[in-house]
């Protein structure tokens, strides 16, 4: 449409003038009109495209989980990638199409409608204005009376003025609609032109890419008509599937082959071929409720252990049996059902039944070489309970070879070549946060009890980890039994276990020493009922735990204890000996009573005093680095403390810094509560204690007997905090090792890998790290072990270094730092290594 004004009518405002002024005006409403409609529907044309790529995308994703699904199949799963990948590159082309139509559509004729047509409608408001005020100067200069010059010089004046601007804002006003008359059609038509060639493009590079594929079609054409053949031939074959029914139930040879299997010529035979160890089927198992009913369930017997779930509705099975080495299997002929059997363990037993007389004799069978094939692989164990290797390095590299550690060395320390609780002359098994040793039969009832009183192991099939081993080699039977059976009144109604008692007798014991703790010997001074009467009994003996000279004495501390690698005394009682006088070595500490073992002085381990028959009889256990072998001796001694703060929390507390465990062991037996604050010392527990002492056994120790790995200080710091903040690894990989925390922050926002960084220790830097991301793998539930694999082995190298090369972690610290703060002193944790 071409502009119809014409300036001179403009000049001379005509009625003419403003007849094509209002067409004008009325073709630009109009325009605005439809522009902005276009308008609109672009951008909902763009918003559904948009959409349309989203859910184009979302399709795209979804085929690739689909693609999953074909992971066995290399041929499909190819095909998959390659169709979806052409599926995607064509949404990127839609998608840069739809920004081609938002740059050149949209945002061209949105600025079009907000620039041009606007500045004409502004331009219009002003010109209606301006011809508002010249009408009204016309009027007031013709209305003017002629008798008043000065008036009518005014209104002249004020006209002139008036009129010169309404004709230049009528120009201007012109010019504007003139402009965009002008500009229209280059605008639109260019827009639109710029919209068809992207669509242009669009529809080019699709053709393009498919053109690409053209072959590879053509190919999986041919491939997708092979698999409809495939497919039909299978179909017909499946029509006769309902005829297996009758050739399975004939046949039946499934249980008779598995029978066979089961017959290897030898055990060694068994061992190499796992398979053959392998059994699973459908059971009845009767439950242990008082309803004794019988449900029917999946059982698997495999790697030592049996195994059972539903059939539905259970992602993990459930363990029936950790260890079929320590189990027995019996048919149970004197069931009311038939096929019946039962699988027998120290402390339960399990009815199962079969379908068939054959089937049960098959899981017989199997259960019987399963136990005996790991019987026979786990001998090796049971010589050598740390699971490492025996063979030594040479001679002149003595201090890496790694020490082999045989079971009977245990029965060697004092008391525990008898059960601790019964006296039975050949205990099997052991309590390992107790520290004794226990025949089945009172390893049942310590079973029953509970893992928070007593964790129960074998002897001869389980693998021992060091540090377990060096807590046992520090107790022993005697040494518990002079702390829970230290006094027995003579009035006490219970009767004592013994090897051939009832259950009932030994349970009821065994659960008066343990639980009830009815025979321990409370903290007591001066003269009392009990401590007369334990005094009359042991007027001459030495003790470990607790030893009161004197009615009253001023002071007390404890002695830091060696192991049994130096020789020592020990008695068979824990006394309060209130009339005897100090030896020779406590003469000048009068005033002081001494919680601990009392050794004689020796400086060196192996010396003891020559004249003392029982320190020349008690056999030396070497185990590893002791806890004082590089210190001067057992007369060194925490600092000394008053009486009033001798109770069972502050002496925990104080014997795990002087990594006493008897004594700690005497404390929890006195009620201490393993996880009290001591508020006098920034609210830290006794592992806190124990991890600034350096000491890997007195952790040990206060782990296996339930103390909060995660239990914070005042300072909002975990024992793995201040293991890493001491540049201790060994402790830091035992708290890692029990599952510590490792996540938590200290209250300066410091987790305990930010305190590792800063401290450059890589050892420990390594193993959070490595503990973190084997989480992670773990969490993500794919059933990938590898990382889980790598992780344990990386970790059992710093537990075989931390345990048999300690002086390598040692030299790391040092060279990382220097002083008592660079490393591990001879009052860390090297001693416990």
């Amino acid at each position: 449409m071409t502009c119809k004004l014409n300036l001179v009518e403009c000049l001379r405002d005509s009625p003419s003038f403003r007849l094509n002024l209002e067409e004008e005006e009325r073709g630009i409403e109009h325009l605005e009109t439809k522009l902005d409609k276009v308008v609109k529907a672009c951008q909902a044309a763009v918003d559904q495209g948009k959409e349309f790529v989203a859910a184009q995308s979302a399709f795209a994703t979804s085929l690739w989980d689909l693609q999953k699904h074909f992971q066995d199949d290399k041929s499909s799963h190819n095909a998959l990638a390659k169709l979806i990948h052409l599926i995607q590159e064509m949404n990127k082309f839609h998608t840069t199409l739809l920004d081609q139509a938002n740059r050149s559509v949209l945002k061209t004729l949105t600025a079009f409608l907000k620039k041009n047509v606007k500045e004409v409608k502004d331009s219009k408001i002003l010109y209606n204005k301006v011809s508002e005020n010249m009408d009204t100067a016309l009027y007031k200069n013709a209305q003017v009376n002629k008798n008043r010059p000065l008036e009518i010089t005014e209104t002249e004046n004020y006209l002139s003025a008036t009129t010169s601007c309404f004709r230049h804002t009528a120009l201007d006003y012109v010019n504007a609609i003139t402009l965009l008359q002008s500009r229209k059609k280059m605008e639109i038509l260019s827009a639109l032109l710029s919209y068809i060639q992207a669509c242009s493009t669009y529809y080019h590079q699709g053709s393009d890419l498919c053109e690409d594929f053209a072959p590879y079609f053509k190919t999986l054409d041919d491939e997708i008509g092979n698999m409809r053949t495939d497919h039909n031939q299978l179909e017909k074959l499946m029509q006769n599937r309902h005829a297996l029914v009758t050739e399975f139930t004939e046949k039946n040879g499934d249980i008779k082959n598995l029978i066979n299997n089961l017959e290897p010529s030898d055990v060694e035979a068994s061992k190499n071929n796992k398979e053959k160890c392998i059994m699973e089927g459908y059971l009845f198992k009767r439950t242990s409720n008082a309803f004794k009913t019988w449900n029917r369930r999946w059982f698997c017997m495999k790697d030592n252990k049996l195994y059972y779930r539903k059939r539905t509705g259970e992602d993990m099975p459930t363990v029936m049996e950790e260890d079929l080495r320590i189990c027995h299997v019996r048919r149970l002929a004197d069931s009311d059902r038939r096929f019946c059997f039962e699988v027998l363990s120290p402390n339960k037993s399990h009815t199962l039944q079969a379908d068939t007389e054959e089937q049960m004799q098959a899981w017989i069978a199997a259960l019987h070489r399963g136990i005996d094939n790991a019987i026979h692989k786990a001998s090796v164990y049971s010589e050598n309970m740390c699971n490492v290797p025996t063979s030594s390095t040479s001679k002149n590299d003595s201090e890496n070879s790694i020490k082999k550690i045989n079971w009977q060395q245990i029965l060697t320390i004092p008391g525990n070549k008898s059960c601790c609780d019964c006296g039975n002359p050949e205990p099997k098994w052991a309590s390992i946060n107790l520290g004794i040793t226990l025949c089945i039969a009172c390893s049942g009832v310590h079973r029953s009890l509970g893992v928070h009183y007593s964790k129960v192991r074998s002897l001869t099939l389980d693998v021992w980890e060091p540090e377990v081993l060096r807590v046992l080699f520090e107790l022993g039977n005697d040494t518990i039994n002079q702390i829970y059976e230290s006094y027995i009144p003579s009035t006490c109604e219970l009767e004592r276990a013994t090897e051939h008692c009832d259950r009932t007798v030994r349970e009821a014991w065994i659960r008066a020493k343990y639980i009830d703790r009815k025979f321990v010997m409370p903290l007591q001074f001066g003269d009392s009922p009990r401590n007369s009467a334990n005094v009359a009994n042991n007027n001459n003996r030495d003790a470990d735990g607790v030893t009161l000279r004197g009615n009253v004495p001023g002071k007390w501390s404890v002695l830091k204890t060696r192991r049994r690698s130096c020789q020592r005394r020990t008695k068979p009682r824990m006394e309060v000996d209130e009339d005897k006088d100090l030896d020779s070595t406590s003469s000048q500490r009068s005033d002081i009573l001494i919680i601990g073992e009392n050794f004689k002085a020796a400086t060196t381990p192996g010396c003891g005093n020559d004249n003392d028959e029982t320190t020349n009889n008690t056999p030396q256990v070497s185990i590893g680095h002791s806890d004082q072998e590089s210190t001067s001796g057992e007369e060194d001694i925490i600092d000394e403390e008053e009486m009033d703060k001798l109770n069972p929390n502050y002496l925990l507390y104080k014997a795990a810094l002087a990594h006493n465990i008897p004594v700690m062991c005497q404390a929890l037996a006195l009620g201490a509560n393993k996880n009290w604050e001591n508020s006098q010392d920034f609210d830290r527990t006794a592992l806190h204690q124990a991890i600034l002492s350096g000491s890997l056994m007195s952790c040990e120790f206060l782990l296996l007997n339930g103390s909060n790995i995660d239990a914070v200080d005042r300072n909002g710091e975990t024992a793995l905090h201040l293991a890493t903040e001491k540049g201790f690894t060994q402790l830091a990989y035992l708290l890692l090792k029990h599952k510590a925390n490792y996540n938590i922050e200290n209250k300066s926002g410091k987790k305990a890998i930010d305190i590792a960084v800063d401290q450059t220790n890589a050892d420990i830097v390594t193993m959070l790290r490595l503990t973190q991301l084997n989480e992670e793998i773990g969490n993500d539930g794919d059933g990938d072990t590898i990382g889980d694999n790598t992780y344990n082995e990386v970790m059992r190298d710093f537990c075989n270094l931390s345990h048999n090369q300690p002086q390598k972690l040692v030299q790391r610290n040092n060279i990382r730092g220097s002083g008592e703060d660079s490393g591990l002193n001879s009052d860390t944790c090297t001693d416990d290594a």
